[in-house]
């Protein structure tokens, strides 16, 4: 048979007409990118415990003084004596700011009274009347042993130096007492006041060593290692980026010295190495108990995890339209500015991709991200009203968006475990980080072309360990 001109030109357009039905690919929707805010971080509190043992200051003070006293006084009217008074080391104990100071002494001595003396002619000073002598804690008896406490109050002064207080309290007391009396005088009694001025002397020298300790070094190391860039995983660089400095007040346990630096910082969390500039240690500022740290973090999601979620939800979905079938055989997800585009290629009546458009949801109750506004993109449109009007049904699109769902429980779970561990490390010199982390709220989500950023807000507690 022949055809004319008209016949042929018809047959052979015919394959590419019915082709054209049967297949839709519209273009990609453009990227029209997104300016995301710049991130505003609250002022946070990092709160540092140092321990500090001030025992070898404390035997210091002890052996700068002798730990044995002795006196002889033989005065030809009244009391005469010698004793001698031998002292154990200091048992440490503390509470608060007050460390307690103890040791036990052993005495003994010997005495006598003269009542009435006069000067004899060519032989000097003489008791002109019966002395009377006694003695305790020597010879064959065992020495009698004394109680000797001191209190010390520990400060710090504004230029970082400790600074103490140290007394003798309460006042000596016998544990076997001497019960010697002469001339209405206690002998025992009189002894304590002999051994009060170098018993004094001893809690001078303890205020002295403990002055001599300066807690600056520890603070401006950990000031300049706190203040310092560092890069943590895939997180990015973090800035603690302190602002001030304050001490708590102490707290003793035995010898050691317990206080809390506290540090008023705003962490910066950056994507590229931003290191601030040097800030010198500022002066000590009023201490208030820390309240933790809230710190706003981007973090990222690729686009090819929420691809798999999404298509192991919506894959396959068969849904019948208008007498005609669609099939999801595949998706395809990424960010357009404000907006992700979900691409959809299908199978059924007929085969090709369509692309849908929607803002990202995300529902703080149940942590589930969705797309409300889920809808065909607008050169989709214009495809399906010239050869697939049948698809241009909501059905699809309510099927679709549906399914299209991703919770983010495992992600906030997976990211705080992360950032505990990132951000808990050694950060030299002695000193260790420990991080915390009691909340974190998915703030906002920016769709941006290469990956998902998730604006998160952290709580929690950051301490600092000093091992000194």
């Amino acid at each position: 048979m022949k055809l004319n001109p008209k016949q042929f030109f018809a047959t052979l357009l015919l394959p590419f007409l019915l082709y054209s039905c049967a297949t839709v690919k519209p273009l990609a929707p453009a990227n029209t990118g997104i300016e995301i805010p710049a991130i505003v971080q609250p002022v946070s509190n990092v709160e540092v415990p140092v321990t500090v043992d001030l025992k070898s200051y404390i035997v210091q003070a002890e052996n700068s003084v002798p730990n044995k006293y002795s006196d002889n006084q033989q005065p030809c009217q009244g009391l005469r004596y010698a004793y001698t008074f031998t002292r154990t080391p200091f048992a440490i104990t503390g509470n608060n700011n007050v460390v307690s100071l103890k040791f036990t002494g052993s005495y003994g001595f010997t005495a006598s009274y003269c009542a009435k003396c006069t000067t004899l002619l060519g032989s000097g000073p003489q008791c002109i009347v019966p002395t009377v002598s006694a003695q305790c804690g020597v010879g064959d008896e065992p020495p009698r042993r004394m109680e000797i406490s001191y209190r010390s109050t520990i400060s710090v002064m504004p230029d970082y130096h400790l600074r103490s207080k140290t007394i003798l309290y309460p006042a000596p007391k016998p544990i076997d007492r001497c019960n010697v009396f002469m001339g209405n005088i206690d002998v025992t009694d009189r002894l304590i006041q002999y051994i009060s001025d170098p018993l004094n002397d001893l809690g001078k020298q303890v205020d002295a060593r403990i002055a001599a300790y300066n807690i600056k070094p520890i603070v401006e190391q950990l000031w300049k290692n706190i203040a310092t860039e560092t890069k943590v995983g895939d997180v990015g660089y973090v800035s603690i980026n302190p602002l001030s400095v304050r001490l708590s007040s102490f707290n003793l346990n035995g010898s050691l010295l317990n206080f809390s630096v506290g540090l008023s910082a705003k962490p910066v969390v950056t994507i590229v190495s931003n290191p601030p500039p040097t800030k010198s240690l500022p002066n000590l500022s009023t201490y208030v108990p820390a309240n933790g740290f809230n710190v706003y973090l981007d973090l990222l999601e690729s686009y090819d995890h929420l691809t798999n979620i999404v298509n192991q939800q919506v894959v396959g979905q068969d849904i019948h339209v208008a007498g005609k079938e669609f099939i999801v055989d595949n998706t395809k997800i990424w960010g357009i500015g404000k907006q992700i585009v979900m691409q959809v290629d299908f199978k059924g009546s007929s085969t090709g991709t369509i692309y849908l458009v929607g803002t990202p949801t995300y529902n703080p109750a149940t942590h589930e991200l969705s797309f409300p506004d889920l809808s065909f993109d607008l050169q989709t449109k214009a495809w399906m009203l010239k050869g697939a009007k049948w698809m241009f049904n909501g059905k699809i699109t309510d099927i679709i968006r549906q399914k299209a769902t991703y919770n983010f429980s495992k992600f906030i779970a997976d990211s705080k475990t992360r950032l505990q561990h990132e951000l808990s490390r050694d950060m030299g010199n002695g000193i260790r980080s420990e991080v915390t982390i009691q909340d974190l709220d998915i703030q906002a989500i920016y769709p941006t072309n290469e990956k998902l950023i998730i604006r998160t807000l952290s709580n929690g507690q950051i301490k600092v360990k000093v091992v000194m």
